[in-house]
């Protein structure tokens, strides 16, 4: 578990071990899918939904304490609105770095 969720769910949860992992655990799968998501919509230069799901990937990853995710999603939020697809490429990239260091 990364350390920066680590302790932002054990603050939130008060320590409950059983509840901070059952919410990291739905984190990381949701991360997983919405990475799938937003490749697939920035292939297909979706930009509506590319947004919609970097705009979930950031809720997610500030309801995990997740900073620099929720960061790099909200980037990708700016690139979405002006449609820079090379800005874009990068940050879906970098989500997906992000998630396997989760």
């Amino acid at each position: 578990m990364k350390e920066c969720c680590k302790t932002y769910l054990d603050e939130q949860f008060a320590g409950d071990a059983e509840v901070v992992n059952e919410i990291y655990n739905e984190y990381v799968a949701s991360a997983k899918i919405k990475l799938g998501e937003a490749q697939t919509a920035l292939a297909g230069k979706d930009w509506k939904s590319l947004d919609k799901i970097a705009h979930t990937i950031k809720g997610n990853a500030l309801s995990a304490g997740d900073e620099e995710m929720a960061q790099t999603a909200i980037a990708l939020r700016s690139a979405t609105s002006l449609q820079d697809e090379g800005t874009a490429t990068g940050l879906v990239a970098r989500l997906g770095e992000l998630s396997t260091l989760l």
